[in-house]
């Protein structure tokens, strides 16, 4: 019973994403571009989710893993995006396209090669996951590095980056011992509580940095 209800939580915790949607649209007009890019991500996980509950409820789609491997690229980009934008010249913009490139081919490499795009694609998701935690460590850095930034809390980025460093390194944990959770369905229950938690808190955390964004 207990492992049922972890499982559908996940079902449930999407609606969160109403929340960063509507305080984006309206705040869309005047906020930065680097924060725009945010809520773009947010758009991506409502039309996947929209996509995929069509293709399960109504197309009778037993397997849309794929639709994962494809999301995550995406994903990866959109965040990448957001923050190559919110860097500027503060780090170097030739090891920012040098990375997408490495990930997406890796991504590409593994969908053919390794995990096929009917299997949960563990390896790419774990890879992104580390990867944008080390980013949003260097975005903390960037933080208190800037002369402007004495209340951090008041600032858009500072949410929205916390808010990926949870979700991400939590997720980095989840990922990578995927396998391990695979062969107990408690474990398994568990590990996808854990990532319909850190869900909320994502996108809670996205809310408020738009929340927090002001007219320039």
């Amino acid at each position: 019973m207990v492992n049922d209800f972890l499982i559908n939580l996940l079902d449930y915790v999407q609606y969160i994403l109403i929340l960063p949607f509507v305080i984006g649209l309206l705040h869309f007009a005047f906020i930065k571009k680097e924060i725009k890019i945010v809520f773009y991500y947010v758009l991506l996980a409502i039309t996947s989710e929209i996509i995929s509950r069509t293709l399960v409820y109504f197309f009778k789609f037993s397997n849309i893993l794929p639709l994962l491997h494809i999301y995550t690229v995406f994903e990866f980009f959109i965040i990448w995006l957001f923050f190559f934008k919110y860097f500027n010249n503060f780090y170097s913009k030739k090891r920012m396209k040098i990375l997408l490139i490495v990930f997406i081919f890796f991504a590409i490499f593994n969908s053919i090669f390794i995990q096929k795009i009917y299997t949960f694609n563990t390896y790419v998701r774990s890879l992104e996951s580390l990867i944008i935690v080390a980013l949003t460590l260097l975005t903390f850095n960037k933080i208190i590095n800037e002369l402007d930034t004495r209340y951090p809390t008041q600032q858009p980025v500072f949410w929205i980056n916390s808010g990926f460093l949870f979700y991400f390194s939590g997720n980095l944990v989840v990922f990578t011992l995927s396998n391990y959770f695979s062969k107990d369905n408690h474990l398994l229950s568990v590990s996808w509580g854990i990532h319909a938690i850190l869900m909320v808190i994502l996108n809670c955390f996205i809310a408020i940095g738009l929340w927090r964004t002001k007219p320039q």
